[in-house]
Formats: structure tokens, C-alpha cells, sequence
């Protein structure tokens, strides 16, 4: 059974999960450029699916080392089938830059729960956070993140707060620079800022009402075995749990007042969704419900082709 099989974190596990997204990637690029493609194509398609895998391998680092969730292959396997779900993320070089950036911040402000090297971690995690607001605007949100982990583990300190915000004026100062230098001007500037809107006729399309749909409802479905396993964790665990909680609400936000509405706003929220949903997994209560709900997340970026 598929539940039985990923219950295991064996390289046959990860081998099968990369296979599988590089099938869903390869597919939602060549359906894209079904006019053809030339070589240049093909290299930025091999960068943006090394990027791809990269923020995968990433999840399931900060995953397994905070223990968030159990030694099971689930976090990777539901991260593959959520963010294949929207292909449009796929597509978006910006996208996929800014998770990496996203996914490297979110390592460090976890690890502040070790309490060691407080400085470094905040000002990595400021300048990730940074470096991913340069791609895609609205990855600045994620700054929330950040604070709620300096509630828990730096309040005792006020020079921590203003170590992220170094992080930030030191990218501003370099890009400020090099714009200066390059002679663009503040165009470049206005360029990067996003307007908000709150526009979603978009997701009245089958092929984006569907995963958004499934997505939500599974996040009520699941949230309750993760806010059990918060429930009866250690307090030093909590922390982590909470944060996560807070990564998934950002990303909601996020979505809600992001200018493009094309279902590629969802890749930011797939990374907390596939740690939320992997406690259900891990902890069923019945055998054939895990069963047929894994099957129907592993299908649902085929939907599309079907519609």
C-alpha cells in the first residue's frame, strides 16, 4: 500500500518522490512550450528543477532535525504533489528563486531554538529573507515569521530585533549600488514592489478551483493531528510547532493580497502544508482513509490534463 510504503524513509523513498516530481515538472514544461523549445529552454528548465528538488531536500532537512515530524517519507512526498498541483509556481523562475531563499531563512530561524550563535542565525536568516524579497516581493511577509521566532527565543535580548533589519539594509545598500552602477535608475525599484489586490476571479477555473479547494479542505482535515501532536509534545517543542503555524498563516496572507493570481502565490504555502499534513499520515486513526486520501494528493496534479 502506498501509506505503507512511505511510512520509511529508505533512498528507494526519495529515489521514487524524485521521479516522480521530475515526471510532473518535465510535463508542466513542455505542456508550456508545446510551440517548442530551443536549447536555452532546455537549460532553464534543468536550473529551475535543480531549484525545484533543492527546496525539497531543504524541507526535509529542517524537517527531520527539528523533529517536526516522524522518520517517515511523507513531508517529501506531499510537498511534490501539492507544489505540482500548481504548475504555474513551476513555471515562475521567481518563484522557485524565492523559495529556496524562503526555505534557507526558515532553517535558521528554527535552529534559534538551540540558542547558540543567535547573531549569525538572525542575520542569515534577515539576509535570506532579504535576498528572496529582491526576487519576489511579497517573500518580505515571511519577516512575521522571524519575529514570532524572536518572541520565543530572543526577547530577552533587544539587540536582536534590529540584527534582521542590519540584514535587510545591507542588501538595500548592495542592490542600491549596483543599480547605480549598472545606470538603471529607480525604475528597478518600482519594479520589484508588487502591488495588493484582492482580484480572484482567476479561481473560478477548474484547473486552479480544484487544488485550492482540495488544499483547504485537507488543511482542516489535518490541522487537528498536528495541533494534537503540539498538545503533547515537550514544551521546548512547541516553539516549532507554533512557527509552523505561523509560516502556513503568512503564506494564506500571501496569497490573499498577491497582485498575480495564476495559483503560483500557493508554492510558499505547500511547505508548511506538507509538514501540517504529514501528522495526519503519521498518526491515523483508521487504515483505508490515510489510504485512498494519499492516493487522491499523489493524483491531483494530473487533474488538470483531465478537465
Amino acid at each position: 500500500m502506498l501509506t505503507s510504503f512511505f511510512s520509511k524513509t529508505k533512498p528507494v523513498n526519495t529515489i521514487v518522490v524524485l521521479v516522480y516530481m521530475t515526471i510532473g515538472f518535465l510535463v508542466t514544461h513542455f505542456v508550456a512550450l508545446k510551440d517548442g523549445y530551443v536549447g536555452t529552454d532546455v537549460l532553464r528548465i534543468v536550473g529551475l528543477w535543480i531549484l525545484y528538488v533543492f527546496t525539497m531536500f531543504v524541507l526535509n532537512f529542517v524537517s527531520q532535525k527539528n523533529e517536526l515530524t516522524k522518520r517517515t517519507s511523507y513531508r517529501i512526498l506531499l510537498f511534490a504533489a501539492f507544489t505540482l498541483s500548481f504548475p504555474a509556481a513551476l513555471l515562475s523562475p521567481k518563484i522557485l528563486i524565492s523559495g529556496v531563499f524562503v526555505m534557507l531563512a526558515m532553517r535558521r530561524i528554527l535552529s534559534l531554538r538551540s540558542g547558540l550563535h543567535m547573531e549569525r542565525k538572525l542575520f542569515d536568516a534577515g539576509l535570506w529573507l532579504a535576498l528572496g524579497t529582491l526576487t519576489f516581493f511579497l517573500s518580505h511577509l515571511f519577516i512575521i515569521v522571524l519575529l514570532g521566532a524572536l518572541v520565543f527565543y530572543g526577547r530577552a535580548s533587544i539587540r536582536y530585533w534590529f540584527i534582521p533589519i542590519l540584514a535587510f539594509v545591507v542588501v538595500a545598500v548592495l542592490t542600491t549600488c549596483y543599480v547605480l552602477y549598472m545606470g538603471e535608475g529607480p525604475s528597478f525599484i518600482l519594479d520589484i514592489i508588487e502591488e495588493v489586490s484582492f482580484d480572484f476571479g482567476t479561481y473560478s477555473n477548474l484547473d486552479l478551483l480544484i487544488p485550492i479547494a482540495f488544499v483547504c479542505a485537507l488543511l482542516l482535515w489535518t490541522i487537528w493531528s498536528f495541533l494534537k501532536e503540539l498538545s503533547i509534545n515537550v514544551i521546548a517543542q512547541r516553539p516549532l510547532y507554533l512557527l509552523v503555524l505561523l509560516f502556513a498563516f503568512v503564506s494564506l496572507g500571501l496569497v490573499l493580497v498577491a497582485t498575480e493570481k495564476s495559483g503560483k502565490e500557493w508554492y510558499f504555502f505547500t511547505i508548511p502544508m506538507a509538514i501540517i499534513a504529514t501528522s495526519f499520515f503519521e498518526n491515523p486513526s483508521s487504515k483505508w482513509i490515510p489510504e485512498i486520501l494519499l492516493w487522491l494528493i499523489v493524483l491531483l496534479p494530473f487533474i488538470q490534463y483531465v478537465i
